[in-house]
């Protein structure tokens, strides 16, 4: 009986040592996929000139965390590292992009020079214009009279994008919120240039591209600010306090002991730059795993690229 009871404890033993070592390996090797992926994050960033300077240090500690067994801690900063690399490459192409520009709008020529047809520039046969409340200023939304109005090149012109980070995003990117097109999106912004406080429209770019132009009466969140891993987490503690204060600040969140209460939070209408960019539709998605109602949220998805395609007023911040 004695011996019997020896050899299942030595059973039990094995095969706890073995679910353990299986356990150690799978984490082990997610988190070498983490570093994997920053590295890659890292270089495409490097590769237009866009390396943050301490995204490599943060890969240096990942490692260094991995080989000292503390593989959650390498796991959150080889991620911080990847988003950093995302970013940096973002921020080198929409630099470059800004370069390029050879005037201060979106369309060449504009109400400057060119033709003028009349009856040109109606939104639709009922819809001429839209006024829309911009930094305390009155904007008027239309669309250019211009006949040989053009995009201006390497700014939305481009048909040759990079993915990672410029994918084509889906029709619907999360069950429940809706997507919406211009017209929608002109109802929204008339509605909240009119007073409305339970709606804001949300330009989700990072700055340098907002500093190109955005869309009259839409507030500017760059979505860095708006973002978890995909594990549902934060790299550091600070970003969960910048998170909390823009949901409280700017979108009626209400927060007590740390418990988020959404009822009365705004209607969000969140974009970007178009179809190819991922940005809004990150946001909306942390925003709903955060608790967010998703019939609160509308996604714009065509974004800058559709907006100016259509000859539609843009203004600087």
């Amino acid at each position: 009986m004695r011996i019997m009871t020896i050899k299942l404890l030595s059973c039990a033993l094995l095969f706890s040592t073995i679910v353990t070592n299986t356990t150690m390996a799978a984490e082990n090797k997610a988190a070498q996929s983490a570093i994997d992926k920053a590295e890659t994050s890292r270089q495409h960033a490097a590769s237009v000139g866009g390396e943050w300077r301490d995204t490599g240090k943060l890969i240096k500690k990942a490692k260094a965390a991995l080989q000292e067994g503390k593989l959650d801690q390498a796991i959150k900063l080889a991620r911080k590292a990847e988003r950093q690399g995302s970013y940096g490459y973002e921020q080198a192409i929409s630099q470059k992009t800004q370069k390029d520009l050879t005037t201060p709008s979106y369309l060449s020529g504009g109400a400057l020079s060119g033709s003028v047809v009349a009856g040109d520039g109606y939104i639709t046969p009922a819809m001429k214009e839209i006024d829309v409340m911009h930094n305390g200023k009155t904007v008027t939304i239309t669309r250019t009279k211009n006949k040989d109005a053009t995009i201006i090149p390497r700014t939305y012109m481009r048909t040759a994008r990079a993915c990672p980070p410029f994918c084509v995003q889906p029709i619907t990117v999360a069950k429940g919120v809706g997507t919406i097109g211009e017209l929608e999106v002109l109802e929204y912004l008339k509605r909240a240039s009119h007073g409305d406080r339970s709606i804001m429209v949300v330009d989700s770019r990072t700055p340098e591209w907002v500093q190109q132009g955005t869309i009259p009466g839409s507030i500017s969140i760059p979505w860095n600010k708006i973002s978890l891993d995909s594990q549902g987490e934060f790299a550091v503690a600070s970003e969960a306090e910048i998170l909390d204060d823009i949901l409280s600040k700017d979108f009626g969140v209400r927060i007590t002991d740390g418990k988020r209460d959404f009822r009365n939070a705004k209607t969000l209408v969140m974009y970007c730059n178009g179809n190819w960019c991922a940005q809004s539709s990150t946001n909306i998605q942390t925003l709903i795993k955060l608790g967010y109602p998703a019939y609160k949220l509308k996604w714009y998805r065509g974004g800058m690229q559709s907006w100016v395609s259509l000859g539609l007023t843009t203004v600087k911040p």
